[in-house]
């Protein structure tokens, strides 16, 4: 495996390269900690599992299935207070959609049966797939005019989240060239030098930055999601592999809270072994140091990798964010981990968060795992890597620029 990290390395640095009502305000219930993504599974090709992004096509023609939302599911959802962050696509869900495009109005009755239910909605905001589908350092303009058509929408339907979520990740494309790193090292690095552009690092922090000023004037508290890859970048003092995969910087204060997606399904994927729940607490260090109570983990997939046939694991790691954090436990995603478990496999996460890893327990959970730090190591390298590629793709380009450096300069 090495071998082929060491060649990734060497390629990039010689390459030329809704009327809806919410609950009673006045009334602030307490919620659960636990809290799934929700209603994306629209297409089920993901980057980090499967290597391949989905036919943008489908971003809009394809039915969400809903099906699984039965009257069963909600009073479960209300008994336990649960909020669930809810994918809404711009240009699909809301906002003006392309000519030739159908219009979906599958979200109105979904989020008045969730108000109806004492259900608490985040709305997870995406942009179509061939834009990146995620908050990346290419798309900020896109995400400008996004919010704004957001806000004209909720306000028509009179829908109020609980929050709003930014995913700051790679393009999709690129998403799926890093999960395929190991086997196609060379287009990850090809990937990787392109996108480097400290300087444009630099306008996209500030201008999410803008982002969510206009959101949080507008009403909306917001919060991130990123990846724990994030925290890996830093470690040497810059931030050239976050620029690598084109992905905003969260610098710590502008959000209300950032969820790193320290999925262990997906770190098994990467390094093709499952590192274990170690994984989380590897990173919790890193976490306190720079975004304090601020952060917490989003964990995942579901019934995938390590939590294929074993809720016990998906359990165990949403006791442990719970033991390490004191914000929400997030969970990629409801829709996966009603089909891998069933409701009662939901009702037992929903207990299990309220019931954080102690004592001998959580000692076991987090004593460091060799597939925890070969994961670490393997994104250190890559980080250290891109940082010297830094200067010599720029000059490529007819100017040098240096990694931008950690804390933030820009």
């Amino acid at each position: 495996m090495w071998k082929k990290v060491v060649t990734a390395a060497m390629v990039l640095l010689f390459s030329n390269t809704a009327p809806i009502a919410t609950a009673d305000p006045v009334i602030a219930q307490p919620h659960s900690r636990l809290v799934f993504a929700a209603a994306e599974e629209v297409s089920t090709l993901h980057g980090f599992t499967t290597g391949r992004a989905p036919d943008p096509d489908t971003y809009w023609t394809v039915p969400r299935d809903l099906s699984a939302y039965t009257p069963e599911l909600w009073r479960l959802l209300g008994q336990q207070g649960a909020w669930i962050s809810v994918n809404m696509r711009w240009q699909r869900d809301f906002g003006p959609v392309p000519e030739g495009k159908p219009r979906f109005d599958e979200l109105p009755a979904f989020l008045e049966t969730a108000a109806r239910n004492h259900v608490g909605v985040v709305a997870w905001l995406t942009v179509p797939y061939a834009d990146g589908y995620w908050a990346t350092e290419d798309n900020l303009a896109l995400h400008e005019q996004m919010v704004r058509d957001f806000d004209v929408w909720a306000r028509n339907i009179e829908f109020r989240p609980e929050r709003v979520l930014l995913d700051l990740e790679a393009p999709l494309v690129d998403t799926a060239v890093s999960g395929n790193i190991l086997r196609q090292p060379i287009t990850a690095a090809r990937m990787l030098a392109a996108n480097i552009d400290p300087a444009r690092q630099c306008e996209a922090m500030h201008g999410y930055e803008r982002v969510v000023a206009w959101l949080e004037d507008h009403g909306y508290p917001t919060i991130a999601a990123a990846y724990s890859f994030l925290l890996d970048d830093l470690a040497d003092g810059d931030t050239a592999l976050s620029d690598g995969l084109d992905m905003p910087l969260p610098r710590p204060g502008t959000f209300r809270e950032v969820a790193f997606m320290a999925m262990r399904s997906v770190y098994a994927t990467l390094i093709g072994s499952d590192p274990g729940p170690s994984i989380h607490s590897a990173y919790i260090g890193d976490m306190r140091r720079w975004y304090g109570n601020t952060a917490t983990f989003s964990l995942g997939e579901a019934g995938e990798g390590p939590y294929k046939d074993s809720l016990e694991e998906l359990i165990t790691d949403t006791r442990l964010a719970a033991a390490l954090t004191t914000g929400d436990v997030g969970i990629y995603s409801l829709d996966k981990a009603l089909a891998a478990y069933g409701l009662d496999g939901i009702s037992k996460l929903f207990d299990s968060v309220e019931n954080p890893l102690t004592g001998a327990e959580l000692d076991s959970a987090t004593a460091p795992s060799a597939g925890a730090a070969a994961a670490r190591a393997l994104i250190g390298l890559e980080n250290t890597v891109t940082g010297a590629a830094v200067p010599l793709v720029t000059a490529g380009r007819g100017a040098a620029q240096q990694a931008n450096t950690w804390p933030t300069t820009c």
